[in-house]
């Protein structure tokens, strides 16, 4: 045994490239997210800045800069590009 976890049936598993090389990635689980966090990803999602979000929403935009900090670290991501690929590429929204 190579003193690796074994794989459930639920843990669905796609190679990924990776420099010349092939690695498993796991899809991530569904976050559990505000119907707020939602609207905030939504927009985001629309291409809309922090500036525009906070207009729409009738918030700051510090409000709507700390909501995406929030968001990120809930999803894993560093920033609003690799949210947005992630929630449609994982068909979250």
């Amino acid at each position: 045994m190579s003193g690796q976890p074994a794989e459930t049936a639920s843990q669905t598993m796609r190679p990924q490239h990776e420099q010349g090389a092939f690695r498993i990635e796991r899809e991530r689980p569904k976050p559990n997210l505000t119907e707020r966090e939602k609207e905030v990803l939504r927009l985001v999602c629309d291409g809309m800045t922090n500036a525009e979000i906070a207009t729409k929403l009738h918030v700051s935009r510090e409000t709507v800069k700390s909501e995406l900090k929030r968001i990120f670290r809930k999803i894993g991501v560093g920033n609003r590009t690799q949210a947005a690929v992630l929630l449609v590429k994982n068909h979250w929204l």
